[in-house]
């Protein structure tokens, strides 16, 4: 079992930003793109650790952060789940930080043609009918625990 994670689904004009893995083949789904964020450190908590991963590997620190819930696969780990809305602003100080090979950002449609793990494939099509509405600036969803 992998230790729990927290990971975010970045939008700014209607298009979510994401991460191409390092191509490393000691990392989880190396070469894959991905939604920003990582693993949480022992004793931290999610939010923290987010927060975190975001400065880490995007250089931005998000005024809204919204919490959608866990998700837990097979392997009994756990991933906590955002939606993070960028201002402007925001969106100006993005930029590759330490981690990953680039960043891009995709419209919905264009996500599902991209290289990317069976676990992301998985939430974002699970998910299609939420991530499309916050994509269209409706933040109204319903915090979820699934397994997957």
């Amino acid at each position: 079992m992998r230790k729990p994670g927290a990971n975010a689904i970045v939008i700014h004009g209607g298009k979510i930003l994401l991460v191409l893995r390092d191509d490393n083949p000691s990392i989880p789904f190396p070469n894959c793109w991905n939604t920003p964020g990582g693993g949480i450190e022992d004793g931290e908590h999610h939010g923290d650790a987010l927060r975190r991963e975001l400065r880490e590997e995007i250089c931005v620190e998000p005024s809204t952060i919204l919490y959608k819930g866990t998700t837990t696969y097979a392997d009994e780990s756990v991933v906590h789940r955002y939606v993070v809305l960028l201002t402007d602003e925001e969106r100006a100080t993005v930029r590759l930080g330490d981690e990953g090979q680039r960043l891009d950002w995709f419209s919905y449609d264009e996500i599902l043609a991209l290289n990317s793990s069976p676990r992301f494939v998985a939430y974002f099509s699970t998910h299609e009918r939420d991530i499309r509405r916050a994509l269209e600036g409706d933040t109204g969803f319903e915090e979820t625990h699934e397994t997957l």
